[in-house]
């Protein structure tokens, strides 16, 4: 069985059916009245055009292996960075005076005015795999000429601040490679000097010439030990000499004196013998070889400045043995002085290449310390000089229209149509409204209505039970009769003129069908 709430729902949609259909023509008026109202309404609504322009993201025309692109920034955040740049207060003020738009909203402030066109501004960004390929600006309004123009104009600003940005951010990177350019080739410049200065304050003990300084060492050893042999050598056979007899007689009785061509012949036998020697065992370059070179050399220069001397011939060959050993003896004294001055020499020499040699492992050190940092200077000058070739060629493309950039694919046309309201919808949804809206009034009426027309509201006045009799239905007098055929009659006159009315007015004002 059913509830009696059940019951007495339906009985109530029963009850507001049959009013319905009771208070019909009053539905009809109302939803013909509702509807012209919201057709006239919707015709009076401000039409809507929108205008779209593309801009297609080109790309660097040289391939990116030959020139870098110097700004590296995606076009997707570049273009994000450029619309809140053309989308400013200060740009899209300057559009709104220069277009005049917006004259109805002249009363509202200057930030509502701004906000309600950036409402009115679409960016829709259209991405493939390799990132930002094209976006596009939409922008709407009542005027199609002038929402055709700034649509236009919004993407021309756009292009126009890519170029700006982009300009701007390889001027600044250019100016930044350049003094850094500078500063490192100062830097450079002061290393190379530093080692320059370096390398000539300590010649001789670097390490590249360590074993040029080694073979010297060597060479100067081994020409100490030449030196030692012949003053040891010298040195016996004056020990030798100092043990003979200081004279022998001689076959006149009375030693002759030995001339100075004697001794210069003597002593040029003895060199000439003691290179023979050397030569045997070294090759001319040998030290103590060129010594004997220039000794041999200097004296046959003195023999040749020396005359002739008969009594210096005849005293040599007249010579006796004292003699001659005197003489010989002189000669090894002057000998053995000049090697011991040789000896010192040849020490000293040792000692400054040994110190020399010693020094080399701290001069390599610090060589590498200056090195270090003249490799690390000029790594950095090198990369800086680099980067900076790559601006300037980077810059070179953008000059050349052949870098990457925005170009407009499709320009914004005037639109022919509006793309809002589509009167259409709304004139189907008003009259479905209207009707629903009047079915209402007549359901709020009936519910307010005070009299009593059903048995069920008897039973909700009283509650005790009450015994039902009869029911009576509605009997209409001829007055009623005839008020109702007036109201009908006046229900469709009105409809038909105002339908027609109306019809006129929104022809008047545009066709809208």
């Amino acid at each position: 069985m059913d509830s009696p709430t059940t019951e007495l729902s339906l009985a109530q949609v029963q009850e507001y059916l049959q009013a319905v259909r009771r208070d019909k023509w009053w539905v009809y008026l109302m939803t013909v009245g509702f509807t012209l109202t919201a057709f006239v309404g919707i015709a009076l609504l401000p039409n809507k055009y929108k205008a779209t322009t593309t801009v297609e993201v080109d790309p660097q025309r040289v391939p990116e292996q030959f020139v870098s692109e110097l700004v590296r920034v995606s076009p997707l955040d570049r273009l994000q960075t450029i619309s809140q740049e053309v989308l400013s207060e200060t740009r899209l003020q300057k559009v709104i005076d220069q277009w005049h738009l917006y004259p109805q909203l002249r009363t509202f402030t200057r930030e509502a005015v701004i906000e309600q066109m950036r409402n009115d501004v679409v960016i829709d960004v259209r991405q493939s795999g390799g990132g930002l390929a094209l976006f596009s600006i939409t922008y709407q309004g009542k005027d199609p000429d002038i929402v055709a123009r700034v649509t236009n104009q919004l993407a021309s600003d756009f292009i126009e601040w890519n170029l700006k940005s982009r300009e701007q951010h390889a001027v600044g990177t250019t100016e930044f490679l350049n003094s850094q350019l500078q500063e490192a080739k100062k830097a450079l410049e002061e290393q190379e000097n530093n080692l320059r200065q370096y390398k000539m304050s300590h010649l001789g003990e670097l390490p590249q010439q360590q074993e040029a300084l080694l073979h010297t060492l060597s060479s100067l050893q081994a020409e100490l030990q030449v030196n030692a042999a012949n003053l040891n050598r010298l040195d016996e056979e004056r020990l030798t000499l100092t043990r003979l007899p200081d004279f022998v007689p001689m076959s006149g009785g009375n030693p002759q004196p030995v001339s100075e061509r004697a001794q210069l012949e003597m002593e040029k036998n003895q060199l000439e013998t003691r290179l023979g020697e050397l030569r045997r065992r070294y090759t001319d370059k040998f030290p103590e070889v060129q010594d004997l070179v220039r000794r041999l050399n200097h004296v046959n220069e003195s023999l040749t400045a020396l005359p002739a001397d008969r009594s210096s011939e005849t005293a040599a060959s007249t010579s006796t043995k004292p003699t001659a050993t005197a003489l010989r003896l002189e000669v090894i004294s002057r000998e053995m002085q000049r090697l011991k001055e040789e000896q010192r020499r040849i020490q000293g020499q040792i000692a400054t290449y040994q110190a020399k040699v010693e020094a080399i492992p701290r001069r390599e050190q610090e060589m590498v310390d200056l090195t270090r940092n003249y490799d690390i200077s000029k790594t950095r000058y090198e990369s800086l000089l680099g980067k900076s070739y790559a601006a300037d060629m980077s810059n070179e493309l953008d000059s050349q229209e052949k870098g990457e950039r925005f170009v407009i694919l499709d320009p914004a046309r005037v639109p022919e149509k509006p793309f809002k309201p589509n009167r259409r919808k709304l004139m189907a949804f008003s009259f479905f409204m209207s009707f629903f809206c009047s079915v209402g009034v007549v359901i709020i009426r009936t519910y307010l209505d005070p009299r009593v027309k059903t048995e069920r509201e008897i039973r909700v006045v009283y509650p005790e039970p009450i015994p039902l009799l009869a029911a009576i239905p509605h009997i209409q007098s001829t007055i009623e009769r005839r008020r109702h055929l007036r109201f009908v009659a006046f229900a469709v006159s009105f409809s038909i003129l105002a339908i027609g009315a109306v019809a006129g007015l929104l022809w008047k004002i545009h066709p809208i069908l």
